[in-house]
């Protein structure tokens, strides 16, 4: 049996900037006390800066192409969430879910 490619689904293009933003980020992650982060984002680092490839558009801006499988996608954002806690938050967008899913639910049921 031939071998096969597999190529991660999740790609983002990220300016040099926030490439480097995201490996720093990684990088305070990897001294975390929690075991299970710090391994994670030992390892996605470790990937990133193996497997992520720089590209020059037509226009001449740089950019690096990241792939990700869907479980460091998750890791990724739930890292970034972690990050930010300092983000003051003025609306509840819970409250704001519950209400589109209320009006989905009715509006799934008057079509039927």
């Amino acid at each position: 049996m031939p071998y096969q490619k597999r190529i991660p689904p999740v790609k983002v293009d990220l300016s040099i900037g926030k490439f480097n933003y995201l490996i720093e980020m990684l990088t305070r992650y990897t001294t975390s006390n929690n075991e299970k982060i710090s391994e994670t984002a030992t390892k996605l680092k470790e990937k990133l800066l193996r497997y992520s490839i720089p590209r020059v558009t037509e226009e001449q801006e740089t950019f690096v192409d990241i792939r990700f499988y869907p479980n460091e996608a998750s890791e990724i954002i739930y890292m970034l969430l972690v990050n930010t806690e300092d983000i003051e938050i003025e609306t509840n967008y819970y409250e704001v879910l519950v209400n589109a899913r209320e009006s989905l639910k009715q509006d799934n049921s008057n079509n039927e």
